[in-house]
């Protein structure tokens, strides 16, 4: 399975909607040597395909949104 993938299927086990820490910490329990900015490269990617949206809410918080369900 692509990491791109695994992404999209953790966040839709997680509801659709995660806290970018939360997304990570679900993350690094399947493949342990994610790093934030490695997730943060592929939610990029994934939001640039429309795919997902990521949000800040604040300097360190952000929040990633499932946008579409037959991506997965």
């Amino acid at each position: 399975m692509s990491k791109y993938v695994e992404v999209l299927e953790t966040l839709r086990r997680m509801g659709g909607k995660a806290m970018l820490q939360n997304l990570l910490d679900e993350m690094k329990r399947h493949q342990s040597k994610l790093s934030t900015m490695e997730l943060l490269q592929m939610l990029m990617k994934l939001e640039i395909h429309g795919k997902v949206r990521v949000s800040t809410l604040d300097e360190e918080r952000k929040v990633v949104e499932l946008l579409s369900e037959e991506s997965v």
